[in-house]
């Protein structure tokens, strides 16, 4: 005789837990707002009382050095990442349903930033033609596999040796900065020399790296670029682009390249 087996038990009152949960939530606000309308008061205080509330929620999963920290009335951090000040504001980054759209918005963006970069730099008198050579281009874009790239020639924006940005270039950055920034995309500066021993008291390692992160710091200090879009690295003279046998090559290859990002997970085929 074979045996019965026994019916397994089913909770069926496990919402209540998530009912709970909820209803436990709604009273601790309804506690403070409470508390806020029966205190008496300054207005100052509530809205700082209020500002507090959202510091608590809006805070990352890790703890945020205080001079990174960056008041609501400028940009927030974890669910409130999309709000200036009290109001919403739309999402700056597009959603591709698939590569095909990705390719297209990254073309049309790194289109748009070469147009506005050509002209604010050098006028739209100094477009490069076809009968003449043109400025010196200190900026050259190209396509990368995460999106596009700004290469900026290190002679024009550092002294030999130096890791700190030239005061007469800053204007060039800043037409650069704040382009990226209205774009809204991550950003990795890399920091590149060529393979001549350096004669400083830096190494090239110290070179490249102390150069892109000057660039970042400036970024955020002086540019208010969000600090969370931003990365830097230095690979010294590990990525050439040209031949380090002859002086115009070296001098391509000293250069800070500033990666725009698209997709961080995956490569996008440029082709």
């Amino acid at each position: 005789m074979a045996k019965h087996k026994c019916p397994e038990f089913e909770n069926h009152e496990r919402w209540l837990i998530s009912y709970a949960d909820m209803l436990t939530l709604l009273f601790a606000v309804f506690v403070v707002l409470y508390s806020i309308s029966i205190s008496g008061k300054k207005k100052e205080d509530a809205s700082q009382v209020a500002g507090s509330m959202q510091e608590a929620f809006n805070a990352p999963l890790e703890s945020i050095p205080q001079e990174r920290r960056v008041g609501p009335a400028e940009r927030g951090f974890g669910i409130f990442e999309h709000f200036r000040g009290t109001e919403p504001r739309p999402h700056i980054l597009d959603k591709y349903p698939g590569q095909s759209q990705l390719i297209k918005v990254i073309e049309e963006e790194m289109k748009t930033v070469k147009l506005r970069l050509e002209e604010r730099l050098y006028g739209p008198e100094k477009f490069r033609q076809k009968e003449k050579p043109g400025e010196e281009r200190i900026v050259t874009i190209q396509r990368s596999a995460k999106g596009f790239s700004l290469r900026l020639l290190a002679r024009h924006f550092f002294d030999p040796g130096s890791v700190e940005v030239k005061r007469g270039a800053r204007k060039e950055l800043d037409q650069i900065i704040d382009l990226l920034k209205d774009l809204g995309r991550p950003v990795t500066i890399e920091g590149h020399t060529d393979s001549m021993p350096a004669t400083g008291p830096h190494s090239n390692w110290e070179i490249s790296t102390l150069r892109a992160t000057n660039v970042l710091r400036y970024m955020i200090s002086e540019r208010g670029f969000p600090a969370t879009k931003l990365s830097a690295v230095g690979y010294a003279d590990l990525k050439p682009i040209a031949h380090n046998g002859t002086a115009a090559g070296r001098a391509l290859n000293r250069r800070i390249e500033i990666q725009v990002h698209y997709d961080p997970d995956n490569d996008v085929d440029p082709k």
